[in-house]
């Protein structure tokens, strides 16, 4: 298949998509993302995960450490 086709098929799926991490995900993945900018709905997935796997705090990293070395 033509490069400039494929290119166009994939432009047109990119602009169907409705789902906002997979948007964020494409993003990410072409190095578009908003210079760091971690989305609220990721956060929360992060935030979910520490109150489920907390029990062994010393595998745990303080957020804003994290995203300061983001």
């Amino acid at each position: 298949m033509d490069l400039t086709v494929k290119k166009r098929e994939i432009k047109a799926g990119i602009d169907k998509i409705e789902d906002e991490k997979l948007v964020w995900a494409i993003a990410r993945l072409l190095h578009l993302d908003d210079e760091g900018e971690i989305p609220e709905w990721h956060k929360q997935v992060v935030e979910e995960r520490v109150v489920k796997y907390g029990k062994s705090n010393s595998k745990l990293k303080d957020w804003d450490k994290v995203q300061g070395k983001l």
